[in-house]
């Protein structure tokens, strides 16, 4: 999965509906190198609001405009599985980095993205923690 050259990267972040979007973006530009790819991806189950918000049309267009400004490509996905669905997207865009943000406050249950490493052996993550 991983790919020779360190300036050709394929990175894939993935992003909920907050306006935090821009630094996950931001920090997967940054790992990308010259040549790579960032790949922006936001899963939303199966007949929920994509954006967590009454003003969808709205959010969706903000993400929008970040990823196009980023040069990245953005996916939005309804699924019945999110976890299943980020696994197949990183092995079909060949993601060498997964960027997300951290997970708010945990009590002792497993985080995505815990499991997602456990699925993804040879992928890296950056897990970025919400500026304060």
């Amino acid at each position: 999965m991983k790919n020779a050259a360190l300036d050709n990267k394929t990175i894939m972040v993935c992003v909920t509906g907050q306006r935090s979007c821009d630094q996950l973006i931001a920090r997967g530009v940054e790992r990308r190198g010259e040549k790579g790819k960032v790949h922006v991806v936001h899963c939303v189950e199966t007949g929920k609001n994509f954006m967590n918000t009454p003003f969808e049309s709205d959010a969706i267009e903000y993400l929008f405009t970040a990823a196009q400004l980023a040069g990245a490509e953005l996916s939005l996905i309804r699924t019945q599985d999110v976890e299943d669905t980020i696994v197949e997207f990183a092995k079909e865009k060949q993601a060498d980095v997964i960027v997300l943000g951290a997970p708010g406050r945990q009590s002792g249950a497993e985080t995505l993205s815990m499991r997602l490493q456990r699925r993804l052996p040879d992928v890296e993550f950056d897990v970025v923690s919400a500026a304060r």
